[in-house]
């Protein structure tokens, strides 16, 4: 298995509800690499910050381990990504399979291999001593005023749900597609993608060092793209499936052994059923509301055409948590202070996912999929780059 978590030493503070303060300076909910990043940046200027997680800790997140440019030039400060957590092979590039040519295009975009379970729990030891974590506790409601914010938290680890109240001056929402907070404030909404990921065995080398996007239309009507990484002794075979799509578990088996007689796949050791957030306009992209601020995929921060996400949440919390540190060492009172900041630190990102999001069509139709069989394999490696 793949998601294995390591021992590094934590400084942070893990507590309970029971053990939640009354008030804290910032309140951060989910823990992955917005959540993380944000609470760095919120504790250098804050004495207190809390980060709540609905899930035990530490996570196994749903999700293919993959590391850009992008995001190893984000975690740089921290002396960049520990070599226990690479997986063979070290590099993976991006290549383009459209199945029914029996066309296989490779790029020269590229991404470090490694241990999603191990990456979230090295992140987990980044997290300062004055950050308290709460795992296994959820934001139940949320209230806002001009000077704060009020969050009930909820534990989720079974027997009785204990509750707490607390309160904060800023709050950042790092809570994935599941936009929680999102949806509390009435922001406007997005779809979500299913996606199921199957674990199987692999010899060592039976695979080459790609990550396969693949195209077919031998595959179902509401089948979005699948996808093949080697991770070590085992390969990820991912399939997304459009919103709304019924019956996944059945059409990704049909998709499995379609597969199965093209891939020299063993034993299949794990399935994991998430969701993905389904954007499509730049009205999607939002920095927040008020004291609350949305870091990565709740707001909308998530590459469309690719499904990038890592690189896009460490940077979009990254800039929220540096938004609210600001805000907080210049002494604002104005409520929306730290969010009028972030939204200036967004621009570019956002214009970077604008333009994919007008790009995606174009990219998804079959005939433009046809098309870029045709097309030599450099351009393709640059106009993957830009997407």
């Amino acid at each position: 298995m793949v998601m294995v978590s390591a021992g590094w030493s934590t400084r942070y503070r893990p507590v309970t509800v029971e053990g939640l303060a009354p008030t804290y300076d910032t309140v951060v909910v989910g823990a992955g690499p917005a959540g993380i990043m944000a609470a760095i940046e919120a504790a250098s200027a804050c004495d207190r910050v809390l980060v709540l997680e609905a899930f035990s800790l530490p996570r196994e997140k749903s999700c293919g381990g993959m590391l850009n440019k992008y995001s190893l030039a984000a975690l740089e400060r921290f002396g960049g990504v520990p070599e226990e957590m690479v997986l063979d092979p070290r590099w993976i590039a991006f290549r383009y399979y459209h199945m029914d040519r029996e066309v296989r295009k490779p790029t020269d975009v590229r991404f470090l291999n490694v241990d999603r379970g191990m990456f979230d729990a090295w992140l987990l030891s980044l997290l300062p001593a004055n950050v308290d974590v709460a795992a296994q506790v959820r934001l139940a409601e949320i209230s806002q005023s001009p000077v704060g914010v009020t969050v009930r938290a909820a534990s989720t680890a079974g027997g009785p749900a204990a509750r707490r109240d607390i309160s904060c001056r800023h709050l950042i929402a790092a809570d994935g597609p599941r936009a929680t907070v999102r949806e509390r404030l009435q922001l406007r909404p997005f779809n979500r993608y299913i996606s199921v990921q199957e674990y199987v065995r692999i010899e060592p080398g039976a695979l080459e060092p790609y990550f396969d996007c693949i195209y077919s239309r031998r595959f179902s009507r509401d089948y979005g793209i699948g996808y093949i990484i080697p991770k070590g002794e085992v390969a990820i075979i991912g399939s997304i499936f459009y919103p709304g799509t019924r019956e996944c578990a059945r059409k990704h088996e049909e998709v499995l052994a379609i597969l199965r007689g093209i891939y020299p796949f063993g034993e299949a050791v794990k399935r994991e059923t998430w969701i993905a957030a389904h954007l499509t306009r730049p009205a999607d992209l939002v920095a927040g509301q008020g004291r609350i601020l949305l870091a990565g995929e709740g707001g909308g921060f998530l590459s469309c055409t690719s499904g990038e996400g890592i690189s896009f949440a460490l940077n979009s919390g990254r800039m929220a948590g540096a938004a609210v540190a600001e805000s907080v060492k210049a002494g604002s009172r104005v409520a929306s202070d730290a969010l009028a900041r972030y939204e200036r630190s967004l621009k570019p990102l956002q214009r970077n996912l604008a333009f994919r999001m007008r790009a995606f069509p174009f990219m998804n139709n079959y005939a433009c999929k046809n098309l870029a069989c045709h097309i030599p394999a450099p351009i393709v490696s640059k106009l993957t780059e830009r997407v």
